[in-house]
């Protein structure tokens, strides 16, 4: 219970407004449209997340640090799971991942509303990596491995780039006096504090973790073409920062 005795339940509303829109951009043909479509989850997610960060700062909602874990398949698992990651770094959530003999047990440590964010986003940009890797040819209109993972590489990468501004921006924003954390603190303060609250807990959890090795970028061409998919990716907006997308062992 909030330390205030006062419980708004905001997420269950908001998060079905999210799933909504995220099929509604899966369901159309239209390039366009699902652009539009995945613009407004977008940026419904960005101001959610600092909406539910300023009422957890003011006790207004309980929103604690907890975990959820994910099976990656071994098909293309390592391509996979860099995008998982990607997603849950630029949602303020850190991870770690365990190789099974059936792909990659990847636990997400984060907030219970940004960790909602990710599975949706996860669930969403999964399937448009994966259809748009199967369908990718390099210039003289051949498909191989290292091309396909180089695409992948490139896809994940601009990904972050995009959910990393669109946070961005919703940080930005200027919010309503009325709206305002009764603590009084800016999103910067509350969304740092937030981040740190993640970090400690991530590295209680696990204090000693080895470092990812560095993946080797084999098909330039592949990871270009990936970049300009993840341009086109239905998450909205053309934002472009400079950024470099995560992965590994521990982020």
């Amino acid at each position: 219970m909030p330390a205030n005795g006062v419980h708004v339940d905001v997420s269950n509303k908001t998060l079905k407004r999210i799933q909504g829109l995220l099929a509604k951009a899966q369901a159309t043909n239209f390039e366009a449209e699902a652009d539009t479509y995945m613009a407004a989850a977008l940026k419904l997610m960005a101001k959610y997340g600092v909406e539910m960060a300023h009422l957890a700062d003011s006790g207004q909602v309980a929103d604690e640090v907890t975990t959820f874990e994910i099976l990656i398949g071994t098909s293309y698992g390592v391509d996979r799971r860099a995008l998982l990651v990607n997603i849950a770094l630029a949602k303020r959530c850190r991870s770690v991942y365990m190789q099974m003999p059936n792909g990659y047990r990847v636990t997400i440590v984060g907030h219970a509303s940004d960790l909602e964010q990710v599975k949706l986003l996860n669930a969403s940009l999964q399937l448009q990596m994966g259809k748009g890797a199967r369908t990718a040819r390099d210039s003289k209109g051949k498909s191989s491995t290292a091309f396909k993972k180089g695409w992948m590489l490139g896809f994940s990468s601009r990904v972050y780039e995009r959910i990393l501004e669109a946070e961005r921006a919703a940080t930005r924003e200027p919010r309503p006096a009325d709206t305002t954390s009764t603590t009084g603190r800016s999103t910067e303060l509350v969304l740092a504090s937030r981040e740190q609250a993640v970090q400690t807990a991530f590295e209680k959890r696990y204090p000693k973790l080895g470092k990812a090795p560095k993946r080797t970028l084999t098909n330039a061409s592949g990871y270009s073409a990936g970049r300009a998919a993840g341009d086109q990716a239905d998450i909205g907006g053309s934002n472009r920062v400079s950024a470099t997308g995560a992965q590994g062992s521990r982020r």
